[in-house]
Order: C-alpha cells, then structure tokens, then sequence
C-alpha cells in the first residue's frame, strides 16, 4: 500500500497524469487502516521535514458520513494529534481550516459533486497551505462516476408550457432546438413498436438543417425560469413545496436537454417509457495522485473500460481465509425485480419458513433484497435473535451488520441496458447504431451481457462482506463461522456468478441449498399483528387450558375482533392455526350458546 501511495505521490509532486491506481486486497484485510496509519505518518514526516522537504497533502474519499468523521479520529489519534479533518453536509468547514490540515476527508458524494462543479469547489477539496494535495484515496469504490442524461417528450412539452411569449422572444433559438428535440423523441416513439429498441439521434445536425445555429446554450433560459411561479400556473395552488418540485423539474430537464445537443444521444424505449439518453464520466481523469482502496475490483468491469487510465495492482495471494463461512447456493428463475416483486408475497414466507427450520434462534440474519420488497420484508418477525433487511443500493460500505453471523441475499440487482449502455459509452464515447445489435468490444462478443454478469456479482460479493466475514480473528485471516443463503440465477450467469464470489472469498466451502423459490403456500403471521401476540403469548405458557377471552383480555385485544380469530383458528390453514401448532397449541371450539372456547397447550413430546 505505501508503495502505490508514494507511487501516486511522486507522479503528481512531477507533474505526471499517472493512472489511476486501484488496490484490491481482500475484504478485512486493512485497507482502511492502512490508509489512516499512512497519513498519520505522512504529516509526522511533513512536520520534521518542514522547510526541507515539499509537504504532502492527502484527500482521503470514502462512502459515508459517520466513515468519513471515523477515519478523521484514527488519523488523529495515530499522529497524536489534529492533522486530519473532516468536511460533510452535517458539518461543512471553513477554507481556512481544510488548508490547515495534512488530510481532508469528505464522502463519495461530496467529491463527485465538486468534481463536476469544478472552479473554487474543486479547488477547496484539492489544495491546501502545502500547495496541491498529492494523493487522493478513494476508499472502495466510487459509486455513480457516470452520469446519465434523460429526456422524454413529456418532459419537454412541461418545460415549454412555462415559457411565456416573452421569454420565447428573448429565447427563441433554445425554444426551437426544445422542438426539434420533442419531435426527434416523438418521432422514434412511433416507430418503436417492441421494447429495448436503440436508435441514434444527431441533435446537432438536426438543429443545423433546421436554420438554428448551435451551439445552444440553455443558461439563460433557466435562469429566467427561476422566478416563474410554478405551482400556481401547473399545479394551480400557492405551494413553495409544489413551485420548488416542478422547478428542479424543468431546470434538471434543460440540464439533461443541454447535454443531449452538446454530445451523442440516442433514443430507448425501457418499459412503457420513450426517451432519449445520454452519459458522460464525473470523476476527473486528472485527478491528483488517485489510488482506489476497492476489495472487488478483480471482478468490477468499470476498471476494464477505464483501459490504460487504470492500473490494477497486484496484491499478495492468502491474506485472508474464508473456509469458515458456508455458502449455502439454491438456483431459480424469475429473481430479478420485477418478478421478485411480483411474487414476494409468496415467496418471502416460504423463505422464512426454511431459514426457521435450518437455523437455530440464537442466529443473527440479515437479508438484502430489493427496495421495493423491503416495506412487506420488514413486516416479519423470524424466531432469531436478531433479523434485519437491507436493501440493493444501501448496502455497500455498511458497517450495520458487521457482527451478523449469517447474510441471506434474496433477489438480484440487474443494471438495465440503458444503464449499461450508458456506463459503456461515458467511458468508451459512442460507438454507433450497429452496436446496439451487436455490442461487442476487444475480445467480448457480447459486453453488455458480461457488464451485467460482472455488476452483479461485485453487488453481491459487497452483500456477502457485510456480515462478520469482514473481520479477521487470527494471523492467517481467518474470520469467525459464518453463513451465506443465496438464490442465484440458472444457467451460466449464475455460474459466472459464483465462480467470482468463490474467487474473492478465497477458502469459501459450498453446499446445496435445497429450497425452492416457488411452492406451497407458507403463511406467517405479520409482526406486530394480533395473531403474532396470541402465538408469543401462548408460546410463554406451562401446558394447559386458556379460555379465549382470557388471552384477548391479557392481550387488550378488544372482544369486537374475538369472530374475526375464532374464524381464523377455525381455518386449519391459516397462519394462526398453523402457528399454534407449530407450538403444540390446539383451539377447541365450545358447544352451543354461551359455551367458552380454548386454547389447550399439550406436553411437548
């Protein structure tokens, strides 16, 4: 590590733009740590070496708030003292204090933000009283470094309903290139008649053939849109909430509007939606002294596109060993979103069910599934001593689960081709109609096929590190026992798949998972629901007899919904009834009016 960084140093202190350097050992092997040591030592040698050497500033980029304060204190509390400070939202500080520290630390965000802004945010993050900070560590890897550009006709047509005939007077060049822009996306609407179909659009050509001279520059028009009272004239009522939302409405679609005419575009229909799309890279090529602390890098196609910008480095083989952590692998179709969606209803109690019956109740679970599926996840409450969920987009980086003994990854996180398409052409430019049929690229037939496979498995392989694999607990990087429950795809991307997760969990041991994603219907009460308590309360007691009313009057359950239970525990198939009997609890209806009804809980055998 201290060789990549003083490598990074040296080609920025020369005014060399060297390659971004990209660290991959494996997760829990002390990157982090590493980093904070290196920079506690960096400003020790600047303070003796003052007015000898060239001082070394250092910009240390990671995911989150909480790491970014985190990983300030361990630089301080290594160094003995304050020379590492951290600059968030929560916390923003002055330029005199960023200039006075060896090291700033800020988040992913933060740095993409003012990569893009450039000008005095740039130069707040990358200079200091040493002059250009010289190392910039990016810890794991940079989320959203593309971004994407949409446009639909709708979009447009709402943009064009403000402009009034004044503006449309001082504006009229930007008003028609508007037009010729909604026409081009109407006019490839209806042609599509199937979905995923690719087309590309010459905005620029349009607009020259047309008799507007470009280039457009959609700056004044927004700004002029500024004062326009949006909620009264679109959504006619006086809302600064409402004015404020269709404001960033229209200012974001001439944003995305400017970027189609100033670059390549072309034109998708994705679902039910029509539009047209574009993308450009937000980190800066030229970034001082970049090196990326990124455990899933070997797997991560991003660094391949990079090309020669990137330079992987090799990392010593065994650091860690993964041979206590069970990957438990079951295959099915239909695991993507929109299926899983679809039938999670279903499908998320028959998981359940199946992780009960494997997994004793002292286990602490975390699930990752889909953020649409979350809200009906969280509804249940598995007999575990701890149970929590998580969801594709808000695991990565997470320390929540760090001491969980067991991840179950439940639905996986395609990319669309529009985003892979986008990623690919925001590195690579734009490579013309014939690619969209047949995207190949050097040695790959089909790239988007493996840009997919390749995002999938470095979204699962961050899912899997965030329970207490991550954490080594002896001299040979072992990690504590662990399991693993994942439902992968058939065929050969789930092969690939797991071929990738198994090539960075080196040691990792495999075993059949025999679940079925679809089957028999499981019920299960909902956490937090009546039938919930009447289970929990009966599990608690001795063998015996509970009149039904008692129950509800312990319960405060009131006796208007004692019909609605007695029909549920009437049901043999309901959740309750079945949930009773999983504890050995039989309901015994009383005969005739007036007669009680039971709750007899027999000796287990």
């Amino acid at each position: 590590m201290a060789e990549t960084f003083n490598d990074a140093i040296c080609d920025t202190a020369n005014s060399v733009n060297g390659p971004w350097r990209i660290l991959q050992p494996a997760t829990g092997s002390g990157k982090t740590t590493g980093a904070c040591l290196f920079a506690a030592m960096q400003a020790e040698r600047n303070r003796v070496s003052e007015g000898v050497l060239e001082p070394v500033g250092i910009a240390i980029v990671t995911r989150l708030i909480e790491d970014a304060e985190g990983i300030a204190a361990k630089i301080n509390d290594h160094a003995g003292r304050a020379v590492a400070i951290a600059h968030h939202s929560d916390d923003p500080k002055p330029q005199e204090a960023l200039a006075d520290h060896d090291t700033i630390v800020i988040t992913h965000q933060a740095y993409l933000n003012a990569s893009q802004a450039g000008g005095d945010r740039w130069e707040r993050l990358t200079t200091w009283k040493g002059g250009m900070r010289l190392l910039t560590i990016v810890d794991e890897a940079l989320a959203n470094v593309v971004t994407s550009f949409k446009v639909t006709s709708s979009d447009i047509a709402q943009v064009l309903s403000y402009v009034t005939p004044e503006m449309e007077r001082d504006h009229r060049t930007e008003c028609d290139a508007l037009r010729l822009l909604k026409h081009e996306a109407d006019k490839c609407a209806l042609a599509s008649d199937t979905d995923g179909v690719f087309a590309r659009g010459l905005w620029s050509e349009g607009v020259k053939q047309a008799g507007v001279a470009p280039p457009v520059d959609f700056g004044l028009l927004r700004r002029g849109l500024k004062g326009v009272a949006f909620d009264r004239l679109g959504a006619l009522e006086d809302s600064t909430i409402t004015r404020h939302r269709i404001g960033k409405k229209v200012d974001e679609t001439l944003e995305h509007a400017q970027a189609l005419l100033d670059q390549w575009a072309y034109y998708a229909k994705n679902g039910n939606e029509h539009a047209l799309h574009s993308s450009a890279l937000v980190v800066p090529l030229d970034a001082p002294g970049p090196v990326v602390l990124d455990a899933t890098a070997r797997a991560d196609f991003l660094w391949d596109l990079f090309g020669g910008r990137a330079l992987r480095i090799e990392t010593p083989s065994r650091v860690r060993n993964y041979s206590n952590v069970t990957l438990h692998v079951a295959r099915s179709s239909g695991v993507g979103k929109r299926t899983m969606k679809a039938n999670f209803s279903k499908r998320f109690p028959r998981l359940i069910d199946d992780l009960e019956s494997r997994l004793p109740p002292d286990r602490s679970v975390f699930v990752c599934v889909h953020k649409d599926n979350r809200p009906l996840a969280e509804d249940y409450a598995p007999a575990f001593s701890r149970f929590s969920i998580g969801h594709w987009g808000k695991v990565d980086g997470s320390n929540e689960w760090k001491d969980f003994d067991t991840a179950v990854i439940f639905g996986m996180p395609y990319r669309d081709q529009v985003s892979l398409n986008n990623t690919f052409f925001a590195l690579q430019g734009f490579k013309g109609d014939d690619w969209f049929d047949d995207p190949q690229w050097k040695t790959y037939l089909d790239v988007r096929r493996v840009m997919r496979q390749r995002q999938l498995s470095v979204s699962i392989i961050q899912a899997i590190g965030r329970i207490r694999l991550r954490c080594a607990i002896d001299e040979h990087g072992n990690c504590p026992p662990s399991d693993v429950f994942i439902v992968l795809p058939k065929g050969q991307e789930g092969d690939e798949v797991l071929q990738d997760i198994r090539a960075d969990l080196p040691g990792l041991r495999l075993a059949d998972w025999d679940f079925s994603i679809d089957g028999p219907k499981v019920r299960k009460p909902r956490k937090g629901s009546k039938h919930e308590a009447i289970i929990a309360y009966m599990a608690a007691r001795l063998p015996g007899r509970e009149p039904i009313t008692k129950v509800l009057r312990a319960l405060d359950i009131d006796q208007g919904s004692l019909k609605k239970i007695r029909e549920k525990l009437n049901e043999p198939s309901s959740a309750l009834s079945e949930g009773l009997w999983s504890i050995n609890v039989e309901y015994v209806s009383g005969k005739g009016r007036g007669a009680k009804s039971y709750l007899v809980k027999h000796q287990a055998a």
